[in-house]
């Protein structure tokens, strides 16, 4: 029983958890609208992957969350400033790249790589399952008592049942925006036309600018 609870309980948190817009969500809109939905989908597919190894440092202990608070600082900043970077980038290529594309080229392999590789730069997934984690513990939500218990053992299916629970629930609300973004295509381009470029590029931009002054003040 533990199983299935820790499993619904991380994708319940995670779906709603990724409902805002971030790197992969944003990516995600942006391939289904100027490419396919297949392209959008395997990049979906490559960025939710990350959420399984971050999750399980979360949960195997805080030896490796300590590591990576004392450099915290050091790696908002340097993500902060790549996000920036993308969002120039964005701007600054053709339009025609972004709209005028066959959107019968699925390119699985390089969508699945670039939603991976964009999940990756985002480690933050483990401080944010750690401080869920212990109030699921604490019963924070469920008067008092845990909502689930962990072993210590490394094969504890329960902690492997919520780390891809956290995986299923980021991919189903990419598959939401994918199919939304698919379905309101044209509609979409009418408003946004040739500035989907800018647009995108200026929320890669606002996220890097966040990221840097939430972790400088």
């Amino acid at each position: 029983m533990e199983i299935i609870v820790a499993f619904l309980v991380a994708a319940v948190f995670s779906f709603f958890g990724s409902v805002f817009l971030g790197l992969v969500n944003v990516a995600v809109i942006d391939t289904a609208i100027s490419k396919s939905e297949k392209s959008a989908l395997w990049l979906a597919f490559g960025g939710v992957l990350p959420e399984i190894p971050y999750t399980l440092i979360a949960i195997f202990g805080t030896g490796y969350i300590d590591i990576l608070e004392s450099y915290k600082f050091q790696i908002s900043i340097a993500l902060g400033f790549l996000f920036i970077l993308m969002g120039l980038t964005y701007i600054f290529k053709k339009n025609n790249e972004v709209i005028h594309v066959k959107l019968s080229k699925t390119g699985a392999l390089s969508h699945f790589t670039k939603g991976f590789f964009l999940a990756l730069a985002n480690p933050q997934l483990i401080f944010f399952w750690s401080g869920y984690l212990i109030l699921f513990q604490t019963g924070t939500f469920s008067a008092g008592k845990p909502l689930f218990v962990f072993s210590n053992g490394i094969w504890d299916p329960s902690k492997w049942s919520f780390a891809f629970g956290a995986a299923v629930g980021a991919f189903a609300i990419l598959y939401v925006y994918t199919k939304l973004s698919t379905i309101y295509r044209h509609q979409l381009l009418k408003i946004i036309g040739d500035r989907l470029g800018n647009i995108i590029g200026l929320l890669f931009i606002v996220i890097g600018i966040f990221t840097i002054i939430k972790n400088a003040i």
